[in-house]
């Protein structure tokens, strides 16, 4: 879930380990930075690159992506790399009844977390 702000732009971070060993401290873990910015979400590595032979890889995958109060009513959404097409959901968040900000949805964008990847709202 992503809220972007006045000037619809967000960002976090992911750590992910095992949790259950201290091979994190080996350098077996995923570290990754989610921008979004002028209409494209970016997963960017944050691990630094290490010669060490224990490593930590995850085949989870990105369910579903929500923006919470982007503007534009995009229709589409491109993932790069491989330039696959999806389908965004468009609607608005309800609050104790009321209609709140604007909610689109990008669901099965079927990116792994532990990779680069770029989806660029169209």
């Amino acid at each position: 879930m992503i809220a972007v702000n006045s000037s619809q732009a967000a960002e976090g971070e992911l750590y992910m380990d095992d949790g259950k060993s201290f091979e994190f401290l080996q350098g077996a873990y995923i570290h990754r930075r989610f921008v979004f910015a002028n209409g494209k979400l970016t997963s960017i590595n944050l691990a630094p690159s290490s010669s060490s032979k224990s490593q930590f890889s995850s085949k989870s995958m990105i369910e579903r992506i929500i923006l919470l109060g982007y503007a534009p009513g995009p229709k589409n959404a491109q993932i790069e790399p491989g330039n696959q097409k999806v389908e965004v959901e468009l609607g608005q968040l309800m609050l104790e009844g009321r209609h709140g900000s604007s909610v689109v949805t990008i669901r099965k964008p079927a990116v792994q977390v532990s990779d680069d990847w770029t989806i660029r709202l169209l």
